[in-house]
């Protein structure tokens, strides 16, 4: 049953993406391009160039980040289960208990080892955490995707919109792709209830045909999108702010959590630049910038930002 769930949700993704990318884009597209900006070239060429560059430079941003969320892997757990967890696990499935890591299991282990990973969350019993389905220990905020069928490496959510998992490897392309699409969204919704203004103001004649159907059909398209991403969006940039993924945040309303400070709260600026990079410069850019030194299995907490500051000041 779940796995027939999950195909039918793989399924969905396929079909919100060809909405968007077969109807949605290609209406508005047309809309502003052809039945907006270039008719204004006879009477008005500089507002016509200004509306075209100014769209172009946002569809471009938008489509590119689209993309790149789409087909940019959102991050797996890199190791598999050592030999030793093997054994432990086959044990106590035998006997139906839980794995257990002995001491001399962990003095062996590589520091490499997941055993060896010093990680904020654990179990109740204070064990490593660890996935049955994909037989793999799970980093600190890495959380198992039903609908993907592994264990994603700070998984925020899976998306529908763009049929994929939304974690550590491509959350700045999502959060490019939500920012990019409400500003483009309200770019054209403004442009065009603008034109509404002027045909109302100079009473000029109206008819409503094919091509007043598809500005209406637009305008009010746009609106609605860019009031549902803007406080969408807006949500997100919280949760960047405070480092913090969807997934914590829901767990968080537990009553026996929500007192539980973030470990990875490092402050606004290294939150943010975990996720666009250190470069001012590719922030806004959909490529990968990701801050040096992480790799989605281990995380700076703010434990350590203290010690660190502390020491500092001794």
């Amino acid at each position: 049953m779940a796995d027939k769930w999950s195909d039918q949700i793989r399924a969905c993704g396929l079909f919100f993406i060809s909405i968007v990318v077969l109807m949605v884009i290609p209406l508005v597209y047309h809309c502003f391009v052809f039945l907006t900006a270039i008719p204004l070239w006879e009477v008005q060429p500089w507002s016509c160039v200004i509306l075209l560059l100014s769209f172009h430079t946002l569809f471009f941003l938008l489509v590119a980040s689209y993309w790149k969320v789409i087909f940019t892997d959102a991050g797996g757990v890199p190791y598999e289960l050592d030999e030793a967890w093997i054994s432990e696990l086959n044990l106590a499935n035998r006997f139906g208990l839980e794995a257990e890591v002995s001491e001399k299991v962990d003095r062996e282990s590589s520091e490499a080892s997941p055993l060896n990973v010093q990680s904020a969350e654990r179990k109740l019993d204070g064990r490593q955490r660890y996935c049955r389905k994909c037989r793999k220990f799970k980093p600190d905020r890495a959380h198992h995707c039903k609908y993907c069928g592994r264990c994603v490496l700070k998984m925020d959510h899976h998306c529908p919109w763009v049929n994929n998992c939304i974690g550590f490897n491509n959350y700045k392309f999502f959060m490019l792709f939500c920012s990019y699409a409400c500003m483009t969204c309200f770019y054209v919704a403004v442009t065009l209830f603008t034109g509404f203004v002027e045909i109302v103001v100079e009473k000029r004649p109206f008819q409503f045909g094919w091509i007043e159907f598809e500005y209406m059909v637009v305008f009010f398209l746009m609106s609605a999108v860019s009031i549902v991403l803007t406080g969408f969006t807006g949500f997100h940039y919280m949760l960047l702010l405070k480092n913090m993924s969807t997934i914590e945040h829901v767990e968080k309303r537990d009553p026996t959590k929500k007192d539980q400070v973030n470990p990875f709260d490092l402050g606004p600026g290294k939150n943010w630049e975990q996720v666009f990079g250190p470069n001012p410069w590719l922030w806004f850019i959909p490529v990968g910038t990701m801050s040096p030194g992480l790799d989605g299995v281990k995380w700076e907490t703010s434990e350590h930002v203290q010690g660190a500051g502390g020491a500092g000041g001794a």
